[in-house]
């Protein structure tokens, strides 16, 4: 949110044909030394202690240049006041934008804006409209590009390294297989959780609830405001406040709660295996308490699981171990010739999607 202060300024200007400085944009509109007029374009901000207020103040526009004589025209002015030629087409002065922020209530005050050597902006502009830069500059950007480029180079180097893969020969030398069956037990549980998130379970019950902390909100916390200078096109600017809603954090409290029940949770695995084909692969034996019963100490099947691996042997003896269905991995004979992709800068890591018999 913006608010104006009411008060308005003189900008300032310097007279590129004597040099004098500091003159006053609303109230020089000709220099007092050599009599040259102003030039809107070298406009600046003056500084807190050289600012100089303007009394009663009416706007009436950015002024205007008449293309015709160059003389500079109040923003209302239809014709030229020099020579007489219409400004239905003139150009609006240029508005000086600065970046300066100050917060009054601190003590801090407006540094000048700098003042402007206005033949060197519009060089510098026409060298750039075609298309040359200062070769210093230039240099500079050969720079920034020659590392962004070697920056990339490398990345590009990595990204191939970690992704570029070779074939290699490999041997099976071996058989492994795990069956795992997972236990649960029915028991009474107790946990803490916040009252609206009811844990699963049965016969669930909300118990004692303290009152602890969550989270937190934002909440107003009156305003921060900056001061800044806007240029009003005339040779005169006005100080503008932009306040911003200033926060801060809240606690937000809820209730954190006990809550009871009964619930299956694991309680063992019964697991079988061997690095082998034989004995065949085979479920281990599970005796459970009472079975078929949702009653404390009870136990059911909670799920199997089972893997059949290959091992593989390579180059320098690394090893490498793939799964398999297990109808074709016990048709998978030892000293069977495969191939399989490796990645090249790690070689202990296979593809074995890329698995192919010889």
């Amino acid at each position: 949110m913006s608010q104006q202060s009411g008060k308005t300024y003189e900008m300032q200007w310097d007279c590129q044909f004597c040099g004098t400085k500091k003159l006053l944009g609303k109230t020089h509109r000709f220099c007092p030394n050599c009599g040259a007029p102003q030039n809107p374009d070298s406009r600046y901000f003056p500084s807190e202690e050289e600012k100089v207020a303007v009394q009663d103040h009416v706007f009436v526009g950015a002024d205007k240049t008449c293309k015709a004589c160059g003389e500079l025209n109040a923003g209302n002015a239809e014709f030229c006041q020099q020579c007489g030629a219409p400004l239905t087409d003139a150009a609006q002065a240029k508005i000086v934008t600065d970046d300066q922020k100050i917060d009054a209530q601190a003590g801090e005050q407006f540094s000048s804006s700098g003042s402007r050597d206005v033949v060197k902006e519009q060089f510098d502009a026409e060298m750039e409209r075609v298309g040359v830069t200062k070769r210093k500059n230039q240099g500079a950007n050969w720079q920034v590009f020659a590392i962004i480029g070697v920056i990339a180079l490398v990345i590009v180097g990595i990204a191939v390294a970690l992704l570029w893969k070779q074939e290699v020969t490999v041997l099976v030398t071996g058989h492994e297989w795990s069956r795992e069956i997972r236990i649960e037990e029915y028991r009474n549980f107790t946990e803490q959780n916040w009252h609206d998130n009811r844990p699963f379970g049965d016969d669930v019950i909300r118990g004692v609830c303290v009152e602890k902390q969550r989270s937190t909100r934002q909440v107003p916390d009156g305003q921060e405001c900056r001061t800044r200078r806007v240029d009003n096109g005339d040779g005169t600017y006005r100080e503008v406040e932009d306040c911003q809603t200033k926060y801060r954090d809240e606690p937000v409290y809820d209730d954190w709660c006990t809550w009871t029940g009964r619930r299956w949770e694991y309680e063992r695995s019964v697991s079988t295996g061997a690095q082998a084909l034989t004995p065949a692969p085979y479920w281990g034996e599970v005796s459970l308490r009472c079975a078929g019963q949702r009653s404390i100490s009870c136990e059911q099947e909670a799920g199997r699981n089972e893997s059949y691996i290959v091992i593989f042997k390579g180059d320098e003896n690394r090893q490498y171990k793939c799964p398999f269905p297990q109808a074709e991995w016990q048709t998978v004979p030892i000293e069977s010739s495969w191939t399989v992709q490796v990645r090249v800068v790690d070689a202990n890591a296979a593809d074995c999607d890329s698995l192919k018999r010889k």
